[in-house]
Parts: C-alpha cells; structure tokens; sequence
C-alpha cells in the first residue's frame, strides 16, 4: 500500500509519497493512487482544494483528511463550477472526513453501477446538486455506506438508494433545502436499504399543487431516526423507534407513491413531538413553482453548518430508541446509552462541565468522575 500525500504547500512535480513532499492538487494524487490496489490519498492540510470531476478507475482507493484536519473540496474553479468532486468507477472507495461543496449535481458520482458501491464517512456535503434535481446517489451492485456525515442538496433528494444493493445510513443529518422534495428516497422493490440514528430535515409540502411529498420516502427500514420539516413524514416497510414532526401525516402506509398515500398508526416505539433542535431550523418554507429556478424558488431554510441539529434538554428524542447493529457512539462520537437517543445526536450534558463526581460519604474520598447529563440529575 502506497500513501500519496496533497497540501496546499505542495507541488505536482513531486512524487508525493513522502510528507515533507506532498502533491499540490488531489487529483494528480488519485491518479496515481488507483494505478495498484489498496492506496491512500492523504490530504494533510485543512486548505481549499478547488477540483472537480476527478475520475478513479481500475482500482478502489482511499480519499482522506489526516488527523483533525478539515480540507475543503470546492467545485468553483477559476473557469468552471464542476459537475461532481469525484467520478468513480469501481466498488470500494472510502472519502473520509472531507467536505465538499458548490457541487453542480452530485459530490461522488458514480459512473458504472459499482461504481456507487462506496462509503462516505465522517464527510460535510452541501450547496450542491443546483443544475438539476440531483441528490447524492449511492448503491450499486454490493454494498455502500453513509455514516457520521451531514448532506444537503440544495437542487433535490439530499440522498437517493440508487439500487437494491446493501445501503446503510447511519449517523447522519440528511436533508433537502429544496421544497417539495424528499431528504431521502428510493423504492418499494429495494429491500436492503436501511436508516439509522438519523436526522431528516426538508419541505415536503408542494404549495403550488398542494402535494405533500415523504420526507422519507420508500426506504425499506428506518430505526432510531427523527423526521422533522414539512409534507409527510415517513414511508416505511419497516419503521420502528422514530420521531416524526411534520405539516401533514407523521406516518405512510408503504407505497410507491413519492407524495400523499393513507395515514397509518404509529408502530412500536414511533413517537410525534417537536425534536427540540438546539438552533436547528424546522423547514416549512415552501415555493408555488418549485420546478422553475429563478427568485420565486425560495430554498427551505436549512443551513447545515450554522445551525446545530443536536438535542436540546427535554427532547422527547433523548432516550426513546433502541440498541441496533452494534451502533455505540453518535455524530459528534459521543457515546450512546443503553436506551440510545433518536436521530443522529445524542442529548448531550450541560452546565458544571458535564462533570458528576461522586465523592465516598465522610471521608471526602473521589470514587469517581462520570459525563452525565445534568437535566437529568437535577432534583434527584
């Protein structure tokens, strides 16, 4: 395995396998990494990196921030707003900790059916898919992965299970600022799709045709997730231990309609209530003529990097889901209780420090220092 490392110190005319002489632009790095299996592209800097539609044939790689660096890859370049960070054409590839935005369509575009068997981990993808109503599409032939990220489309669907591969999301806030549109979609004939632990935000409700859409829509499992915005909340084959704040029904009964359907009771551990987001918007803004660009088209009002989707002190999401797959921290890598939270963070501590100390009766003696969160000690 080679490592080929990018900053914005360095220079393409290096051979970019040694730290101190890193590559300048990530996509001289890819095109040497996916020569042989098993490679790494690491970028070392938290810089801007204006690139786009950097093409990975042959071989899977590995696209990364190293540490707690925090690279942006921007599509606006000097002459061009580009179609997509990446084009991959293999199953397999891993981007890590990278954010993308300014994006015309996609943020990994995969460009044969394996091609979209990826996995996004820890990444930030938003102001992107403005050229059509592109969302990030992901699932090809295997299987394919979304975890610990936040996405949002501002032209459509914020992701779309693009095939009846293995798709599993977990830990992430998934969105569309779009009105009229889902968070996330698929179809009712792929049956390996599942949502975990996530948040789903949009404008689902359609003013100019009084449709209201599903915010999640014909994902085959959704556990443990919060839905909030409006339109319809979530159509579902298998839907149990979610949140659902929204405009129209909480809760469809499966179908492959994309907007309206029949009301269905909620199941075991399904709950309605407003989430209580920290500075989160509850979208609602919706457009008469969300087909036609132009200044009528008022996007819904999410802002994933200003606003803060975790869980305010009361949440009826704090502590209403249940233990799945194995899933032991949240978002932010705080870890999750024995009943975990709802949606993709966890109510977090707050005030003294997050500290409880708890100290051996007359002796003054520490027996020990735990995270606790303190609205729910206060009175105990």
């Amino acid at each position: 395995m080679t490592v080929y490392y990018v900053a914005k110190t360095g220079n393409d005319s290096n051979a970019g396998t040694a730290h101190g002489s890193p590559k300048l632009t990530i996509a001289a790095a890819v095109s040497l990494a996916y020569g042989s299996t098993g490679n790494t592209v690491e970028i070392i800097d938290s810089g801007e990196y204006n690139e786009g539609d950097i093409e990975i044939y042959s071989n899977a790689i590995t696209v990364m921030a190293t540490g707690t660096n925090t690279p942006i890859l921007d599509g606006l370049t000097a002459t061009t707003t580009e179609d997509h960070a990446f084009e991959t054409y293999v199953s397999g590839c891993v981007f890590q900790g990278l954010t993308f935005r300014d994006y015309r369509q996609q943020l990994i575009s995969g460009w044969t059916s394996s091609g979209r068997d990826f996995i996004l981990s820890g990444c930030i993808g938003h102001s992107f898919g403005t050229n059509a109503p592109y969302g990030q599409r992901i699932g090809g032939a295997g299987s394919a992965e979304i975890h610990d990220c936040k996405i949002v489309s501002d032209g459509g669907v914020g992701v779309i299970a693009y095939s009846n591969s293995k798709v599993w999301i977990n830990n992430s806030v998934i969105g569309s600022r779009k009105p009229g549109t889902a968070a996330i979609t698929s179809a009712t004939s792929y049956t390996n799709i599942t949502a975990s632990f996530c948040t789903f935000i949009g404008s689902g409700h359609n003013n100019s045709n009084g449709r209201n859409y599903h915010l999640v829509n014909q994902v085959y499992k959704v556990i443990n997730c919060i839905v909030s915005g409006s339109g319809h909340g979530i159509n579902a084959y298998d839907s149990t231990y979610n949140l659902v704040e929204v405009s129209g029904d909480p809760f469809i009964t499966w179908t492959s309609d994309s907007w309206d359907g029949s009301a269905r009771s909620a199941t075991t551990g399904e709950i309605t209530g407003n989430p209580l987001f920290i500075s989160g918007s509850i979208p609602g803004i919706t457009d008469s003529d969300p087909d036609t660009g132009g200044a009528q088209e008022i996007l819904g009002n999410i802002d994933i990097i200003a606003q803060d989707y975790g869980l305010s002190a009361g949440s009826p999401a704090d502590g209403a889901g249940v233990a799945y797959n194995g899933v032991v921290t949240d978002l932010s890598g705080n870890a999750r209780p024995d009943p975990p939270g709802l949606g993709a963070y966890e109510l977090l501590a707050t005030g003294y420090g997050n500290i409880i100390i708890n100290v051996a009766a007359g002796l003054g003696k520490i027996l020990d220092v735990v995270k606790a969160s303190v609205a729910k000690v206060v009175g105990t």
